[in-house]
């Protein structure tokens, strides 16, 4: 840049010198004219003059374009210099941090991205039933709980401005260390293990968005909603009967998925191996299932305040080893995974091939929402197991099914945010933040119906019936207190005559 801009410097200064020279040769030709001449010597010297003038003229236009072209030269040098960084200035790959809702760091052209972060929930959980509630649930029936519901490390991002990624690992999944024997607190240990796991293409040709890895199938509101931002506690009985039995609802396998109709739409269809562990692997002939998901907005104002969303899902399935199972435990939880009350199981029983058919329907008005989902589960060519139905009975198709039905209200005049490009609700942000200034945070009242039929052509697995109530307070869009009362009818073959228990659990939750 400073060889550059000396060759200007010295280009200016000789057409500087070219000018000082042409007025010299017109002052000597005027002295010249001056001097007495015989008329004939003077014309003729009057030509020589008006030729040399004439030349001298195209000369100073040469020069003056010349000039001016110079100067053009030296102003875009100086704009070449501005734009270049000086050494140890901005890099456009430099990145710079800022509060996201959790850290987040990135470059100014956005290419690359990186958040690192988590999410932690603490519980305390009382349980107290009739004589009958916890017969056959396992060791730890209504025993009284304090400990982690999930506690996850995450990092995620993007790079090179069209590939996502996402590696998340929860540490309060458990296993018991001493089979067969039951689970005890001293044989089940707490062991990491993979949830969100994957790599996403965006923008690709005619499917416009490819994940793989570990991920959710394409099934169900509720479980595509994220755990930060859950209305109660616990899911419905769908998740721990269909979305999440046994892979903590995290399947490996590939997924297609965009939106439709400017965004009112979303669809998306995927490949899974059919896992039963929390590992993210799954091994097998076989064992594979193919998992659909359409959703659309009827209804759609006020950038979601207003919105009616309706979605249908189905998954075709081939069961590990040819067996399966559906078991669910309760809408409070005592303890880690392997230690909690299991209120309803079929046990394991053959079948050929499965199917799953879901309905979906959410209805906000303002701080007003209605929210509920229907799943069912056909299990063809199903044989009895000598358990929950008879040894080697020839069952035909068996037809399990699960619902709920919630109601919510904010009492501060929140709404639940929609996020379009995944038809699911997001992050609540309350109106004040509680400490902040006087701010209480934000107040939503709950209360769910939820039911569960695991009885059907001769095998009987047991009935559910679930009433839940619940309060949330959000101290700001990271932390949320919240507290649940619960109510459930279980009718099983441990509880001839039916039976119920209640429970109460707090959870104070935070994601960053």
């Amino acid at each position: 840049m400073l060889a550059v801009s000396s060759w200007l410097a010295s280009q200016r200064t000789t057409t500087r010198l070219s000018r000082a020279g042409l007025l010299t040769v017109l002052a000597c030709c005027s002295s010249q004219f001056t001097q007495a001449e015989d008329p004939a010597s003077l014309q003729s010297r009057l030509e020589q003059i008006e030729s040399q003038n004439e030349q001298l003229r195209q000369e100073l236009s040469e020069l003056r374009e010349r000039d001016e072209l110079l100067a053009t030269q030296i102003s875009s040098s100086r704009v070449v210099a501005e734009e270049k960084p000086a050494a140890g200035g901005d890099d456009p790959k430099a990145f710079s941090a800022k509060w996201n809702n959790g850290f987040e760091a990135s470059t100014k052209d956005k290419r690359f991205k990186y958040h690192v972060g988590g999410r932690v929930q603490f519980d305390t959980v009382f349980l107290a039933g009739d004589s009958q509630a916890f017969n056959g649930t396992g060791p730890f029936t209504d025993q009284d709980s304090v400990g982690f519901r999930r506690a996850r490390l995450r990092a995620d991002g993007t790079m090179y401005e069209t590939i996502d990624w996402c590696a998340e690992f929860d540490f309060v999944n458990s296993v018991n260390d001493n089979l067969p024997s039951p689970p005890s607190e001293t044989t089940v240990i707490g062991v990491p293990a993979p949830t969100d796991l994957w790599v996403t293409f965006r923008e690709v040709p005619v499917v416009g968005n490819l994940r793989i890895g570990d991920v959710k199938e394409p099934i169900g509101f509720e479980h595509l909603t994220s755990s930060r931002y859950l209305d109660f506690m616990e899911r419905s009985y769908n998740q721990d009967i269909f979305y999440g039995a046994y892979n903590n609802g995290f399947t490996p396998g590939v997924v297609v998925y965009d939106t439709w109709a400017d965004e009112l739409g979303t669809w998306s269809t995927g490949f899974f191996k059919n896992n039963t562990n929390v590992f993210g692997f799954g091994i097998g002939d076989g064992e594979y299932a193919w998992t659909s998901r359409v959703t659309g907005l009827l209804w759609y104002e006020d950038e979601g305040r207003y919105l009616t969303h309706v979605g249908v899902s189905g998954s075709l399935r081939d069961p590990n080893n040819g067996q399966t199972q559906y078991r669910a435990r309760g809408s409070l939880r005592n303890g880690l995974g392997g230690m909690n009350p299991t209120f309803a199981t079929t046990g394991q029983f053959l079948a050929n091939d499965i199917q799953y058919g879901g309905l979906e329907f959410v209805h906000q008005m303002d701080s007003l929402l209605f929210q509920a989902e229907y799943t069912g589960a056909w299990n063809h060519n199903a044989v009895g197991n000598g358990t929950t139905a008879p040894a080697a009975a020839e069952l035909g198709t068996v037809y399990f099914y699960g619902w709920y039905a919630e109601a919510l209200y904010f009492l501060t005049g929140e709404h639940r945010e929609y996020e379009k490009k995944q038809g699911v609700f997001g992050r609540v942000s309350p109106a004040e933040n509680f400490g902040e200034n006087g701010g209480m945070g934000g107040f939503q009242l709950g209360a769910r119906y939820n039911q569960l039929c695991l009885v059907d052509s001769g095998l009987n697995g047991g009935r559910l019936q679930d009433i839940t109530l619940g309060l949330n307070w959000f101290l700001n869009p990271n932390m949320k207190i919240q507290t649940n009362y619960t109510h459930t009818l279980r009718d099983s073959i441990a509880t001839p005559e039916g039976s119920s228990y209640d429970g109460v659990g707090m959870r104070l939750a935070w994601d960053f």
